[in-house]
Order: structure tokens, then sequence, then C-alpha cells
């Protein structure tokens, strides 16, 4: 039977009386040989691709929500299925971690149907095409990047089992997993333009999550040290096409990365959009319930007081009830709004009418992350200092000076400032703690790392904590094929 892409139902309810209705026949029924004619219907599928990641259960709720495990945030909400996760007390049947899963799988399975029966169609204009395949490898990539972050071992779905309807795969091994992004990655960046229209992926986001790629696989366990090197080779080799490149440089001041609407600027890689039609969970999420939020997500005192106060991502990234102006959202008035933890992100808040405005883009990647990840992985090279250019490129527009001989303290604190809330601190900390740079167990465990409602019952444990479990649903629909993440089956 082939694959149904789309099916539209075109249905006329005539009455002829009050329980009598008129039969009609199913009308423009879509299927894989059918579908991919012209260029349109190939944009059309790739758009689709895009739009899963504005889903609630993708990006615009689940994704950012894994950074409530870190020291930055707390849940805040009602939701106690957040609670198991913060406190690391879920178990396999937490709602988060099946919606993750269902969710990010739907954007793989788009993606692959472009990939089996768009790719080698001679019906389209050959640069839609050329740059519709790249697109789509780059989000197939993101898609299993963001199921890796989370589980480590999954399933990879490409296209043989497509072809062969072989769906209900065993999990393959981290390296595996990271292998198939590498490889997809690579493979947009022969499609792939060096800039696109707006919105649209383009090279610098396959060079900026390979650098990222890089530096998650440099941290994992049974590397010999060859072979860690390698990998931080390969990270400084694909980040200094960002770093050397006019095309993605950072932009002058730090705000400006955080106020676009429709466009982006040089430092936005990667973005998703929002707007006052369809605004993204993420602005609902990170915002205050009297500013048109729901009031989640909320830094902690420890956060906010991390930062040198003449440090403009301070006022660009937090606001203290009653203390800090809203300047940075467009208002000189006090921040006066009631808050949990007493903290409010600013980065996502921008008002309009004294309410949050829903026309904000949000980035998932900029130019400034690479540098870091450049610096970090010079530094793990070469030693103190070794990171410093790029440090101090990142701190230019800070109001900060530069700073010298730079160690992995140093690092993860300008990783920690430029970052925050931008869904790194948590699996930054994972990785760090994996190379001994961090004790995760130690400073999960500590109060300034946490609310004081979880004091006493949160609880980091290594490695069981450096991934999830696996939805224990997909586990039982497997029939035995799916196991269970290894520190889960005790």
């Amino acid at each position: 039977m082939k694959n149904k892409l789309f099916l539209l139902l075109i249905v006329s309810w005539v009455f002829m009386s009050c329980d009598e209705l008129i039969d009609v026949t199913p009308k423009g029924k879509y299927t894989t040989d059918n579908y991919f004619v012209d260029d349109q219907s190939l944009i059309d599928a790739v758009t689709g691709v895009y739009a899963q990641l504005l889903q609630n259960e993708f990006l615009g709720l689940t994704y950012p929500k894994w950074d409530i495990c870190s020291d930055d945030l707390y849940r805040s909400g009602d939701h106690a299925f957040d609670a198991a996760i913060e406190t690391f007390t879920f178990d396999a049947a937490n709602t988060q971690i099946a919606w993750t899963w269902s969710r990010t799988y739907e954007l793989a399975a788009r993606a692959n149907n472009i990939l089996v029966f768009a790719k080698d169609k001679t019906t389209f204009s050959p640069d839609i095409l050329k740059r519709s395949i790249g697109e789509v490898y780059f989000l197939r990539a993101f898609t299993y990047w963001a199921l890796y972050l989370p589980f480590g071992e999954i399933p990879l779905i490409i296209e043989e089992d497509v072809l062969n309807k072989n769906y209900n795969k065993p999990k393959s091994t981290v390296p595996e997993v990271l292998a198939q992004i590498e490889k997809d990655l690579k493979a947009s960046l022969e499609y792939l333009n060096p800039t696109e229209t707006d919105g649209r992926v383009h090279q610098g986001a396959a060079y900026a999550y390979l650098t990222q790629l890089y530096m998650h696989w440099s941290c994992i366990a049974g590397l010999s040290d060859a072979e860690r090197n390698a990998k931080l080779n390969a990270a400084i080799e694909y980040g200094e096409k960002i770093t050397g490149n006019t095309l993605y440089k950072l932009t002058d001041t730090y705000l400006e990365n955080f106020r676009q609407v429709t466009t982006g600027t040089s430092e936005l890689l990667f973005y998703m959009p929002s707007n006052q039609w369809r605004n993204n969970m993420w602005l609902n999420y990170f915002n205050n319930r009297s500013l048109g939020g729901w009031g989640f997500w909320q830094p902690l005192k420890g956060l906010y007081d991390s930062y040198n106060p003449n440090d403009i991502r301070k006022s660009c990234t937090l606001l203290k009830e009653g203390v800090d102006l809203m300047t940075a959202s467009g208002s000189d008035a006090v921040f006066d709004k009631p808050t949990v933890t007493g903290y409010q992100f600013c980065k996502y808040l921008k008002l309009k009418d004294g309410l949050k405005d829903d026309n904000l883009i949000i980035p998932l990647m900029r130019s400034a992350d690479i540098y870091l990840l450049v610096a970090e992985a010079k530094i793990r090279l070469n030693g103190n200092g070794a990171g410093d250019a790029e440090i101090n490129a990142v701190r230019k527009r800070t109001g900060l000076p530069d700073i010298s001989n730079a160690g992995k303290d140093e690092l993860m604190l300008e990783r920690r400032h430029e970052l925050a809330g931008e869904v790194r601190r948590h699996f930054d900390m994972v990785r760090w703690d994996k190379i001994g740079w961090v004790d995760l167990e130690t400073l999960y465990s500590l109060d300034i790392s946490m609310f004081e409602v979880d004091k006493g019952i949160r609880k980091f444990t290594r490695p069981r904590n450096y991934y999830f479990p696996l939805p224990q649903g997909e586990i039982d629909k497997s029939k035995g094929v799916l196991i269970q993440n290894s520190e889960y089956t005790h």
C-alpha cells in the first residue's frame, strides 16, 4: 500500500431529513506517488517539517523544560510532572518524557518522507530542491539531537527504514546516534546556502550544531585521549567557520538578539517565530501571569547573584521584583509583579500596552554560543588562556573588561551568563560532570541550586541522571524491541 502523506476530505452535508445524510466520496487523496509534483508541493512539505518545531510538545513547551533540572530555574506552576523532572524523582511514565518522544519522532517522520520520496525526483526547480533537501537533512539532525540530549540511546529511523516499513527498531548506542547526527549535518552542508531568507536554516546553523555536537561527543565515556582530542579539534574547525565569518558576526548589542520580530540578526543562526496569531508557548511559560503569561520557569536567586552588577546581560536577562527597572523590556517602571522566586526573566519579555508582546523571535542557536564552545575546546586542549580571544569577543559588548588566562571556571561562568534561559545550562552541566569539571551530585544538592520547596527532595545521581528513561508506553508498544535505558532497569 502506498504511504499516505495527506488526506483532504471535502464533505458536503446535505440534509434530506432530520436523520438522513448524503454520503460523499472523499476527494483529493494524496500519496507519495502523486503528491510531489511541483515546487509548491515540496515547499509545503518542508514547511510542514518546520511547523513541528512550534508544537507545544516540542520546542514550544517540552524542550525548554529540561533546564528546570539546572541550578538556574524553578519550574513554578502546578504541573506535577514538572516537579518530578526538576527533583529527579520521575519515572518512565512521566508526561514530559512521553510528549517529547512522540512529537519529536513526528518531525523525523516528515523529514524522512521528503528524503525518501522527493529527493530524487526531477519535477522540481534545481534551486528549490537543493535548498529543501538541505533543510530536511538539518531538521532531521536537529530532531535526533533534541532526542539525544535527554535520552542518549534512541532508535534511529532513516530512509531505508521507511522503505522497508521498519519502524519498530531497537536503540542505537550513543556513538551511533552522534554519528548519524554528524552525517546529516554534513549532508546538509552540501545543499544549504551560506545565508538564507528569514526563518530558513543555512550553513551557519549546520556549522554551529556540528560544533556543539563535537563538544558533547568529546565528553562521553570510553574515548581514548586521541579520540577525545580529535572531537575537540573538530569542534574548533567547524566553530571557526562561525567565528571567522562576518556573515555570522556577533551583534553590537546583546539585547537586539532578543527583540527581533520578523527578521533575525547575523548572530541568530537558528530561531523560531512567534506572533499574535500563533504565539509560542515558550513566551507564556517564561512570563508572569500579570504580564499575560503563565508564570512558570522563574529564575533562582543563585543565578541573579552570580552576575557582575556591571554586566549588561544581567539587566537584559533578569528582573528582581521590586528592585529592577523593566528598561530592557520597554518600560522605565520597576518590576513589581509577584513571582514565586522573586525573579522574572526579561530576555523573552517585550512589552506592548503593558503586557507581553507575542511578536518576538526566539533564538535557538546564536554565534556567541559557538565562540564560547571554541574557547572551551581550546582550553581543554591547550590549557588556561587558550580561549581568551573568543571569550573576550563575547564580553566586548557586556560592559566588562577583557579577561586573561581564563580557565574552566571563567569559561563556565561566561556560558552561564551569556546563555541563561536558552536551554543550555543543564546539558552543559551534565557534560562537564562527565569530564570532572563539576560535581553535579554536590552542586545540585546545594540550597542555592534549588527553590526552597525542593530542599530534601531533589537528588541528582550519576550516572543515572545523565539521561532520562525512555517512555514506558513506547517500550510496551514495541513488544520487547525497545529496551529501557540501563540505569532505569533496576
